[in-house]
């Protein structure tokens, strides 16, 4: 029986045309399920994952359903809830989004379906009439995870592969398409390339992309590398498919997705409540946490920069002849196939998946360089037209078939401003250790610490009586909640550099709604960072004490401080972003000791 839509639906533009529309003039589908993967008769070409729509009428979804085979690189543009017009996506279901704390350890989930839950005699993964499917046998692996609130995370194994096995469709169509070690062509040539120095794991974990490869991968990457556990789950995608495919059998292969890696973890999802909200039905994945871990030492096969020396735009001989990349944006459109492989020498175009929202602290990871190159970067070419595009292997030539790199872009949320300048100096320190002796944060109560979350000093308030000329609004700035007369902290982080104290002082903003893209969204108040460098440390006490008392009366305004101090260098500095930025306020930190005279390279 049809159901009826009980979420809104908002415009949601994709860049790409399913290759063969839809069945039905004018009519809505909607991406309902994925149900299995069809291992490719081609050899060495991706597989399809089978995937179910289902008609859309006005607010009910009908009964009646189409099954297509999409190329496994393109689920991430064929995501559940997109709806479908003439080959189209123009809008997709806005279902409740949430944050949900979960353990990626053995303890914390299990894979479950509802054919497994049937044959067991088990509690089914979720009720079936909530999001009612094809089959009440439905033979999909889902992941199960334990919430605090006693219920469970149900989300569909191809789902997490899609959104969590890496930022690139690239890096999914590897897995899914060759074997792991033991061959010549194998993931391994495909993923890493060579490293022409010793390797240290204790140190740091190494990886050198292949061209292909996004920078969003290097977690993934570095693991499946060096982590047995990541390794184990990335081999059995493939080994999966290898042991399952029956040449003669028309059904659909069922895949098992464990968490590439173990520990606690924060995943953010879209889907749908159930069990009084104690449960819920995740159908999409915004985003997810890092594993925590040793720093990862990034390099590309084809990078331009060298030493800290970017080449891009320069002339000379490398990389002549390479393919200009075209990012293709709504309302352009681009017609996307599974069954033929890209030309040599033909156009090349990007398309974007949804960003992938980075949860809590980002994995650190720095970027290195090589030897520092003699040939400068060379005019690359247009490439010849192309009317169709594929992510496969480029082979062969004459099909008018260009290359689709598909990948999602990554985007830090924000900790807040305090704890992203924490996490930003933590950072500094990681990228550059043999010019930062330590990073620490600081409270008249604790001193100096370098673990934990950052202590606060609380700010005085403005006695009326003592001070009666003082405005209103000056004396309940120094309030973090007026209401409760609860004060603003202040953060204080000491970096030390080659022996130098440098000291970042950050105010606690409020928070407050801002406006984004026409929605109201949650935000903080916006206030400039201060930095000083006194290197007697009871001349800095001193001095600190003073800043807290002066602070108040100018609301947090602190350009104008500096100019009462003498004995020491001081400046306020802007909070700011960068394209290159690995977490956020990295370019603040840079800003505030560029303020001191100070700057890092990663070549000294």
């Amino acid at each position: 029986m049809p159901i009826y839509l009980n979420y809104p639906v908002k415009p949601t533009a994709k860049t790409i045309r399913l290759e063969q529309p839809l069945k039905g003039n004018d009519t809505e589908w909607i991406t309902w399920w994925y149900c299995g993967i069809y291992k490719n008769s081609r050899p060495e070409s991706q597989p399809h994952a089978y995937v179910c729509f289902r008609e859309l009428l006005g607010n009910n979804v009908s009964d009646h359903t189409i099954f297509k085979r999409v190329p496994i690189t393109e689920l991430g543009q064929v995501t559940i809830g997109s709806i479908w017009k003439d080959g189209v996506c123009k809008s997709a279901v806005d279902y409740d989004t949430h944050d949900f704390e979960v353990d990626f350890t053995t303890e914390g989930w299990r894979l479950t379906s509802f054919e497994q839950a049937l044959k067991n005699k088990t509690e089914t993964p979720y009720p079936l009439h909530l999001y009612p499917l094809q089959y009440q046998t439905d033979k999909n692996w889902l992941l199960e995870f334990k919430l605090a609130s006693g219920g469970k995370l149900i989300v569909p194994c191809l789902e997490f592969f899609s959104r969590c096995y890496g930022r690139s469709q690239e890096l999914k169509r590897i897995l899914a398409t060759y074997p792991w070690k033991g061959e010549s062509d194998n993931h391994e040539s495909r993923l890493y390339a060579p490293i022409d120095e010793p390797d240290d794991r204790n140190v740091a974990w190494k990886v050198k992309l292949k061209k292909r490869l996004r920078n969003g991968d290097t977690a993934f990457l570095a693991h499946a590398k060096y982590d047995k556990y990541t390794e184990e789950a990335a081999k059995s995608i493939y080994g999966q498919l290898e042991a399952n495919f029956k040449p003669e059998s028309k059904s659909p292969m069922f895949i098992k997705v464990p968490p590439w890696f173990q520990g606690p973890a924060e995943i953010k999802v879209k889907g749908i409540w159930f069990d009084n909200k104690r449960s819920f039905l995740a159908l999409g994945i915004v985003g997810c946490s890092d594993p925590d871990g040793i720093l990862i030492e990034r390099e590309r096969e084809n990078t331009n920069k060298r030493d800290g020396v970017d080449t891009d735009g320069a002339s000379g001989e490398a990389w002549v002849g390479a393919n200009k990349n075209k990012l293709i944006f709504p309302p352009d459109i681009v017609d996307l196939t599974g069954d033929a492989e890209p030309d040599h020498g033909t156009e090349s175009v990007e398309v974007l998946d949804n960003d992938f929202v980075v949860l809590g602290i980002p994995r650190f990871i720095v970027d290195r360089y090589g030897k520092r190159v003699t040939d400068r970067n060379g005019a690359r070419k247009e490439g010849e037209d192309a009317s169709t595009y594929s992510s496969g292997e480029r082979h062969g030539s004459g099909k008018g078939v260009g290359y689709a790199s598909i990948h999602a872009q990554p985007v830090m949320e924000s900790q807040g401003a305090l704890m992203d300048m924490w996490i930003a100096v933590q950072y500094t320190k990681a990228k550059y250790p043999k010019k930062i002796q330590s990073v620490d944060w600081y409270t008249f109560q604790d001193g100096y610490k370098a673990v934990g979350i950052p202590g606060l000093i609380g700010l005085e308030p403005i006695n009326e009586l003592d001070e009666p000329d003082s405005p209103k609004q000056t004396r309940n700035w120094v309030f973090y909640d007026v209401a409760t007369k609860v004060v603003r902290g202040v953060m204080v982080i000491r970096i030390v550099i080659e022996g130098i104290p440098v000291h970042i002082i950050e105010i606690q903003r409020r928070p407050r709604k801002k406006r984004k893209n026409g929605k109201e969204v949650k935000g903080e108040e916006s206030y400039k960072g201060f930095v000083t460098i006194i290197k007697n440390s009871d001349h800095f006490l001193q001095w600190l004490k003073r800043f807290l008392s002066d602070v108040r009366y100018k609301r947090g305004i602190v350009d104008n401080l500096a100019t009462r101090y003498t004995s020491g260098k001081f400046d306020a500095f802007a909070h700011s972003q960068a394209s290159g930025d690995q977490v956020k306020n990295e370019a603040s930190v840079s800003n505030a000791l560029k303020k001191m005279d100070i700057i890092l390279k990663r070549s000294d």
